[in-house]
Parts: C-alpha cells; structure tokens; sequence
C-alpha cells in the first residue's frame, strides 16, 4: 500500500473533521503511534472581527497530544496549525480545533472516554489505562465535568410536549379495576 493511502486511511481512521494525517511513525517498543495531524484547509476566522483570512505569518506545532488508543497502541498527535494575521483589524490569532480539550494535551473524546471510565471506576485505574499521570488526569477530569455543566446550563430548556399520566390514576377513572 502506498504511503498517501495509509496515511488516507489513518486520517479516515482518526476522524478529526477538517484535518489530515500527514505523517504517521509506528514506536513498536513504546507500543505507540506518532502521527502529524494538518487542517485540511488553510482559513482562519478572526475572533476580534470576524473576518476570515488566508494569511497565515507562521506555523505553531503542539506535540504530545494524547488521543484514544487504537488496539494496544496509544496513539499521540502533533499538530501542525498556522498562525494567521487579520488583514482587516491586524490582529494574529491561532484558532483552537474543536477536537482538542480546553487546557489539556488530550483530545476531548479522550477526556469523554476516561470520564466513562472514571465513574465506573476511580482516577487511578483510568490514569493507567490512558498512560497518564494521576493528578492530570484528575485536573483535565474535573474541567471536563465543568465544560459539560456549562454547555448544559447554556442549551434551553426544550418545551413540554406531554404529560404523563400514571396508570393506576386511569384505571380508576375508566372503571376498568376488577374486584
């Protein structure tokens, strides 16, 4: 199989919407997976202004980012994103991709996964399985728990559509109790 292919199947594998996998390194004796992971398209939306912009003044490169294991390899990202200059307000910004966890070297359905994990179980069986250490584990845990309480409390309320009635009350007052 040639490499654009495995790589193409690596990145189907993964499903990080909007980036490729470029680059993938088998460690055999750590049993892990390095890959290189870039945005499919090179577009940045300004946070300040809105606007978006191609204009990339150069490349960041976060490495170690810890993602779900794939059979008994861990697998660990490095990310490759540009950091773009707003044409129109002159600010430069890196955006932040959606996949990632807010103050954490992990993806966020890592963080969903040991979550599951964690209260089936305890931190420490958990930090194990994902190769972690304890007290990070422990940290990213707790501000994943906080980011899913606030996206909660931030989706509305979804209205009434019925209301229930116990069974007992209906059969009382359609006579059908037998005696």
């Amino acid at each position: 199989m040639a490499e654009g292919s495995v790589l193409k199947v690596w990145t189907d594998i993964l499903q990080l919407p909007g980036f490729t996998v470029v680059h993938l390194h088998e460690d055999a004796p750590a049993k892990r997976y390095l890959m290189t992971v870039v945005p499919e398209h090179a577009v940045g939306v300004c946070p300040r202004c809105g606007h978006t912009t191609q204009n990339i003044k150069q490349h960041r490169t976060r490495d170690g980012i810890l993602d779900l294991p794939v059979g008994s390899y861990a697998v660990e990202l490095k990310l490759r994103i540009g950091q773009f200059e707003c044409e129109r307000c002159g600010g430069c910004f890196t955006p932040t991709p959606g996949f990632l966890a807010e103050g954490t070297h992990a993806t966020e359905r890592l963080l969903e996964r040991a979550a599951e994990l964690i209260r089936h179980s305890d931190v420490a069986n958990a930090a194990g399985f994902f190769k972690v250490p304890e007290k990070t584990l422990e940290g990213w845990y707790y501000g994943y728990v906080e980011r899913q309480q606030q996206r909660a409390a931030q989706s509305p309320a979804k209205p009434i559509r019925r209301i229930g009635i116990d069974e007992l009350s209906l059969k009382k007052s359609t006579d059908s109790s037998s005696l």
